[in-house]
């Protein structure tokens, strides 16, 4: 059991995850996960994809059953009372389920059935999630002209109708715009002050990083990293030397640069093919004097080696750092 499961499960914990565990044939999807979320925390998933996240959310919402541990939803178990489980969350995924035929007040009122809103209830609760969401203009309007934003809303909104006291979210801002992002993360943000607790699955690191109170970084079913973003990008390192030696990526790069920086403290970070840059992290606790020190020795055995540099840049960790350090083998804090 981690700290930050014991940490958040001694509060009133909406959200309960203890030693789950779920195969596959020879997969493991899920190996011995555990965390807790209390009520109005946000907490994040990050990892590629088979990392685990996906059964973990199905487990959730009690479409799949864990082999081993327990997961409760607002203390309900979700294996032996499932129902009452989904009486208190939420669920807002990928791809929007929502039938283009209806408008979204027609829509609204069909779920509001479905998840047996008391029917003196259905006409005010709709309205109200209408106006929060900014949809009222738009309500009996069909829902087939209605935009991906407009769309990713009312999926919202049909997933807030009963008030859960826990939301999962599914890549909440892929495939919307700017403005449309921005104007759900504010959406989120106020939900979570009404104490809403928020589980995030995304591959969007600003999106962690904006919505997020502490993130899992997930691999091969297990939570490998856990903090704050901040925690985590300051545990990782204090800075990162991204050198390069031409502008697109070339065979045997990785393996020179390596050279550059030998006898400067820190480890790179695991490859990345899309990148031409070897990034090297300095530990906590470097000073940007050191810094500088560490960046004039790199010039001189660069030209000690005759080995033209295209760029040598000096950053702060990121929560990319975070993710390939975590999720491809460089273990860290």
């Amino acid at each position: 059991m981690s700290p930050d499961w014991a940490a958040t499960a001694s509060l009133t914990a909406v959200l309960e995850v203890q030693d789950a565990a779920r195969r596959f044939g020879e997969v493991q999807a899920l190996d011995g996960v555990s965390f807790a979320a209390g009520a109005g925390e946000a907490v994040g998933l990050l990892g590629p994809n088979g990392s685990g996240k996906s059964t973990l959310i199905r487990c959730i919402v009690t479409l799949e059953r864990l082999d081993s541990g327990s997961i409760l939803v607002d203390g309900a178990d979700v294996a032996a009372q499932p129902a009452r489980a989904r009486q208190s969350l939420g669920y807002a995924g990928q791809e929007f389920a929502l039938d283009k035929v209806l408008t979204g007040r027609e829509l609204l009122r069909f779920t509001a059935g479905i998840v047996h809103l008391p029917r003196p209830e259905i006409a005010a609760r709709v309205d109200e999630m209408l106006g929060r969401l900014d949809l009222l203009g738009a309500a009996d309007r069909r829902i087939e002209g209605y935009s991906g934003g407009m769309k990713r809303r009312l999926d919202l909104a049909a997933s807030l109708l009963h008030r859960p006291a826990l939301l999962i979210l599914d890549e909440p801002s892929s495939g919307l715009d700017l403005e449309a992002r921005r104007r759900l993360w504010s959406f989120l943000r106020d939900l979570r002050r009404d104490g809403t607790t928020l589980l995030v699955a995304t591959h969007d690191f600003e999106e962690a990083d904006v919505l997020c109170d502490r993130l899992l970084l997930m691999s091969a079913g297990r939570v490998t990293a856990s903090g704050s973003p901040q925690l985590l990008r300051n545990a990782l390192g204090s800075f990162v030397l991204g050198a390069s030696l031409h502008e697109h990526p070339q065979e045997g790069d990785t393996t020179r640069l390596e050279q550059l920086f030998h006898g400067i403290p820190g480890r790179p970070l695991p490859p990345d093919a899309r990148r031409a840059e070897l990034d090297w992290v300095l530990p906590a606790g470097v000073g940007e004097h050191d810094v500088q020190a560490f960046i004039a020795r790199a010039q001189e055995r660069a030209h000690a080696l005759g080995m033209p540099l295209f760029s040598l840049v000096l950053r702060k960790p990121t929560l990319e750092d975070v993710y390939r350090a975590a999720v491809r083998g460089l273990g860290h804090g």
